[in-house]
């Protein structure tokens, strides 16, 4: 078990209990920076501690409700729920893997809270949600799957991951970073490593340049 920092004996103690569940665990301390992670077992996510200690959590998790509109950010609803005191009902969120696929989770909310009862730490506990992940799967999921199975094995365009290949194709339509991450309901910094990502990737200097690739390929 690895924790970033050092958090209060209260938290640390909390969370070297739950390292012992088979469930995902990760915890955000008040900056809304990870301390703590545990993969599911299996990985769920795909992400290893090293990977996300230290990371805003809206950057790694990316939530969106069934409705599609983005439950994560800086200002996260759960937390200033937790913060004030009222407690976070399980509930369910869309999210992505490390490698881009689109994954619906259960999350359980434990507020960590001081003698003060003051909030110390917010823990989450999820799981997969098969039925979700079976009922919904959105336009930009599918399209982005659909391109990159197309893609033959070698081509640069087959590194990209879903999350990648939908962000290329808002570049291609002309929207800069704040107007990908409106779309797509994610942060324009998210945005921002997508398409530092994607570049490197396709060895592009600029955006265009990658979009160019792509045109050239007709993959997008």
């Amino acid at each position: 078990m690895r924790l970033r920092g050092r958090p209060p004996p209260k938290v640390a103690e909390w969370l070297r209990q739950l390292a012992h569940t088979g469930d995902g665990v990760f915890a955000v301390d008040r900056d809304h920076r990870i301390i703590f992670w545990k993969p599911a077992v299996p990985g769920l996510l795909g992400y290893s501690d090293e990977e996300v200690l230290g990371k805003y959590c809206h950057d790694v998790i990316q939530g969106c409700d069934c409705g599609g509109r983005s439950t994560c950010g800086e200002h996260c609803p759960h937390f200033e729920q937790a913060r004030r005191g009222r407690w976070v009902a399980s509930h369910d969120l869309q999210t992505h893997t490390k490698d881009g696929h689109s994954v619906w989770v259960n999350m359980t909310t434990v507020a960590v809270l001081t003698r003060q009862k003051k909030l110390s730490a917010l823990v989450h506990i999820f799981r997969e949600a098969p039925q979700r992940s079976r009922e919904t799967s959105s336009p930009q999921d599918t399209c982005a799957a659909q391109r990159t199975e197309d893609v033959p094995a070698g081509n640069p365009l087959a590194r990209l991951t879903r999350q990648e290949w939908t962000v290329l194709g808002l570049l291609a339509e002309g929207l800069g970073t704040p107007a990908i991450a409106k779309r797509l309901f994610i942060s324009p910094k998210t945005v921002r490593n997508h398409i530092e990502n994607l570049l490197h990737k396709l060895e592009a200097h600029s955006r265009l340049e990658a979009v160019l690739i792509a045109t050239r390929h007709h993959w997008i």
